[in-house]
């Protein structure tokens, strides 16, 4: 296997100047996306270099560690298959939709003081939107940029890197996740011992160790991005939010039972959504939107399977401290709120 081992790390050290060559010159990449191209050409250029000494290192070639090698090999082929379908597709596919939605993106950034570099905005994705902070990279379905009800979704993906990338900037509102985490466990550990004191536990498969998973891994993240898009953008998120869910999701109460889920129930989303409005000034609105919510849910007849079981998966208090902290960290981290945006107009 040594033998196959080494032709296929040559291979992808052949494939990755491949890809090199594929990345497009100044003349048509364009102004928004030239960071992309310095970002995939150091990218490539830093996994060549690991792949060459995977290649010749004397420890690597050691027979006892063969499977590190493997290890290693496949970790580098993953992030260039990343790079080949995501960014330098990205680049290779640019046309005049990608044009209007970064001057979008642009606008966006500038006017509510976002304290990161604007993300690189493709019509590439084929998973509704989606953000990869590390490339500094949005995707949005391929229509999107001809259609408004969904673009205030680039708000949420917007605050994806705000949580994840390390920058001094966005402390305040990575303190901010943290505080809220710490409830989180207080919460849950809590339940979780007074379970087990009372035995209150149906089966060995207890999903409250789900739910906490849930809330920490994913859930927390994801309110604190709907929050954001809230507080920055306003009541158009909520109604966003809204026809989202008309389309895509009808399950509005459905909870986690044995595996950890990428999102909170669509219920629990929108009602830190209201609750945010409110925290803003935007009463009205909230009462508005929340009224048009149940109607929907009265017309999809949806039904929480087990009320008590929804109130301990996504409690209600939890909810209202997301957006009380979310608060806190988007004031702290200068991202200009929707409210006085308007005041200052």
């Amino acid at each position: 296997m040594y033998t196959y081992i080494n032709g296929a790390i040559k291979e992808a050290i052949g494939k990755g100047k491949a890809l090199m060559g594929k990345i497009p010159g100044a003349r048509d990449l364009g102004i928004y996306f030239s960071p992309l191209a310095t970002t995939a050409n150091s990218e490539i250029q830093s996994i060549i270099t690991e792949l060459d000494y995977l290649y010749k290192d004397v420890d690597y070639n050691n027979p006892v560690n063969i499977r590190q090698k493997f290890y290693q090999f496949k970790r580098l082929a993953g992030k260039m298959t990343d790079i080949e379908n995501v960014v330098i597709a990205a680049m290779s596919r640019k046309d005049k939709d990608d044009e209007f939605i970064n001057k979008l993106v642009h606008e966006i950034c500038k006017e509510i003081d976002y304290p990161l570099p604007t993300p690189v905005a493709s019509c590439l994705s084929q998973k509704y939107y989606h953000i990869y902070p590390f490339y500094n990279l949005i995707c949005i379905p391929l229509l999107e940029s001809e259609f408004l009800l969904h673009l205030p979704d680039i708000y949420h993906e917007l605050g994806h890197p705000l949580l994840s990338l390390d920058n001094p900037k966005v402390e305040p509102m990575q303190h901010s996740l943290g505080y809220f985490n710490i409830e989180i466990k207080k919460h849950f550990d809590g339940e979780i011992e007074r379970r087990i004191k009372n035995q209150t536990a149906s089966s060995e498969f207890d999903p409250i160790f789900i739910y906490k998973d849930s809330w920490f891994e994913n859930w927390s993240s994801e309110l604190f991005c709907d929050l954001y898009a809230t507080y920055t953008l306003g009541p158009a998120y909520a109604w966003s939010n809204l026809h989202m869910c008309t389309k895509m999701s009808w399950d509005v109460y459905k909870i986690p039972t044995y595996q950890k889920t990428s999102h909170p129930p669509d219920e629990a989303r929108m009602k830190a959504i209201l609750y945010a409005l409110e925290l803003i000034g935007f009463k009205d609105a909230a009462a508005d939107i929340r009224q048009k919510w149940e109607e929907f849910k009265k017309i999809i007849a949806a039904v929480k399977l087990d009320e008590s079981e929804f109130a301990i998966a996504v409690p209600e208090h939890l909810l209202k401290s997301a957006a009380e902290h979310c608060l806190v960290g988007t004031k702290k981290s200068g991202l200009t709120l929707l409210l006085l945006r308007q005041c200052i107009k």
